[in-house]
């Protein structure tokens, strides 16, 4: 990823500067960082989770999002596009969401240590977050935080077999569904 500018924008500007350039941006404390692109693999595994919980979900009070939609985290001073998110149907607005409950960052070369360090601070200080799963592409391993009450543990699934449970929503996600159509 790489910043756009050198000069702080204001959230207002960049929500301007997205409607007048092609590609996707985040904002990370008044700097504009255009998005790497995505794998057909990342798309993939993103596609595949939404599709599982859309139709475990579908009659929830949620909104499920994939690889476009703006997360606002940090009391708008960040604003996220994550590969896959499950909001709280009220916490909509028109240009962004906020009240994530799940929050799915496909890893690549390129974002693994933002996502592994920067947004697991960012998505983990939301108070409404109760799991942000990191998903490695090119081989089964999954790196899935949990909220606890004030504190969070993490899990590792690295089989096929694994089953990541997801006792907020009452739903469980198999690595098996996750890595479907996946190569490695």
């Amino acid at each position: 990823m790489e910043a756009v500018a050198e000069r702080l924008y204001s959230l207002e500007e960049y929500f301007a500067f997205c409607e007048t350039h092609e590609g996707r941006f985040e904002f990370v404390n008044g700097e504009i960082i255009e998005m790497s692109g995505e794998t057909t693999t990342s798309n993939r595994i993103a596609g595949n989770i939404h599709r599982y919980l859309a139709k475990i979900l579908e009659d929830s009070s949620y909104e499920l999002y994939q690889n476009a939609v703006k997360l606002r985290v940090e009391d708008g001073r960040v604003v996220r596009i994550p590969d896959f998110l499950i909001c709280e149907e009220e916490g909509d607005a028109v240009r962004y969401t906020t009240l994530p409950l799940l929050i799915v960052e496909v890893l690549s070369e390129s974002t693994a240590k933002t996502d592994r360090v920067e947004k697991l601070q960012e998505y983990s200080s939301d108070p409404s977050l109760q799991y942000y799963l990191m998903i490695e592409q090119t081989k089964c391993h999954v790196e899935m935080y949990i909220r606890d009450g004030e504190r969070w543990y993490f899990e590792f699934y690295d089989k096929m077999d694994d089953v990541i449970r997801l006792p907020y929503f009452k739903a469980d996600l198999p690595l098996s569904v996750v890595y479907r159509k996946v190569s490695f």
